[in-house]
Order: C-alpha cells, then structure tokens, then sequence
C-alpha cells in the first residue's frame, strides 16, 4: 500500500535505514508514515525517524552522506535544533527533510513492522497530532486529525496525552485549538478527497460538542 504514496526517494531512504542494524532503535513516524504506510489520505514529504535512545551524532552525519547518494541528491544541508536533527537533501531541485531526533516518550502501542520497516503505530501518531496542534498551527496536521478523529475519538486521543506526555489536556485547551483551523487557506495535495470548507467545518462542529465538558 506504501508503494502508492511514497516517492521513489523516500522509499529509497526508508529501505537504508532499516537496512542498517546500526538504526535499530530507530522508527519512522509522523505525516508520512501515516499516509504510507495507513490512512493513504495526502502526499507528505518529510521523513521523521525517532529513537527512544541518544544516538552517535558523527554516526548520524555518516549515514546523512549515505543517505544523499543512495537518493541521489544533489546537496546537502545540516540544522541542529535540540534533539532534531535534521537534513535538507535537495532531489529533483526540490527540498525534501530527513529528521533523526531523540524522542524519549511513552510508546502507547507496538511498533508496526511493514516488510521491515518500523512504522509507528496509528494511534500513537494521533496521540502526537493531537498535542501537536496545541502546539503549533500547520494545516496538514488539522487534515491528519480530521481523518483521524474518524477512528478514535477525542477522549481516546486526550487519555493518550496524559499517558504518554504527563500532560492532562482540558476541553478548553482542546477546543481552542480546533477553533484554529478557521485560518486555514489551503491544503496540502490530498489523495482522499477533502476541501478547506469541510475542513473548516468538521472542526467547528467538534469544538462545539466539547462546549457542555468546557463549562462543566
């Protein structure tokens, strides 16, 4: 099913790095592993690889000059914030980002193992998106949670906040973050059919039924 959504480059990068027993404690989440390897909804080009662990950062630049050749980039550009970090491969003169960051949180469910590859599990990706849009304010996540609220719902993904984060979400902080989804102008390219108003929409409807738990 990946093979329907994810680059030839990706899949390139994909099958290096779980190629290497070096990368072990490695996986991939994020938008793209989501679309890939589940929900097959949009197109995302970042490749986000997590580790429980720390990791040998002189290693990690090693594997990055592995990386750009067996993708066949034709440059390379390094940022360090924290524990991400993450390289900027230029491929077909577009900019596509490789990010190996230390995440050392609660892993709510197995990983998945796709011919080889470890994908997070769907829930533990909603669980990120959900705290991730209080967070911060990117319309690909809002399209993520639209489909993914579908499977679980709020109280399922607010629980998963406090087991994995010790962060206890109230419905005010969860319906204010909704509300943020009125500034959404554009989507990114979609497989499964969604437009901005239904967007728009879905998410003005869920923040309104969490008004009765906000004034409770």
């Amino acid at each position: 099913m990946e093979q329907e959504i994810l680059k030839e480059w990706q899949k390139k990068s994909i099958d290096f790095v779980f190629a290497n027993k070096q990368l072990n404690d490695f996986y991939l989440t994020g938008g793209t592993a989501l679309s890939g390897y589940y929900l097959q909804h949009r197109i995302s080009d970042d490749l986000d690889f997590f580790s429980f662990g720390d990791f040998d950062s002189m290693f990690l630049h090693s594997i990055a000059e592995s990386l750009k050749k067996v993708i066949g980039a034709e440059d390379v550009r390094f940022s360090k914030s924290y524990d991400r970090n993450q390289f900027f491969y230029i491929v077909n003169e577009e900019e596509n980002k490789i990010e190996f960051t230390k995440y050392p949180f609660k892993q709510l469910q197995e990983i998945k193992n796709f011919n080889g590859a470890r994908i997070d599990s769907e829930y533990d990706i909603a669980v990120n998106k959900l705290m991730t849009i209080v967070d911060r304010f990117d319309p690909k996540d809002f399209v993520d949670l639209f489909f993914l609220i579908q499977k679980y719902d709020i109280i399922k993904l607010k629980e998963g906040v406090q087991l994995k984060f010790g962060h206890k979400l109230d419905y005010l902080t969860i319906g204010s973050s909704f509300s943020k989804a009125r500034k959404i102008e554009a989507l990114p390219k979609m497989i499964k059919p969604l437009t901005v108003k239904d967007l728009k929409d879905f998410f003005n409807k869920e923040s309104k039924k969490l008004l009765p738990d906000i004034l409770n």
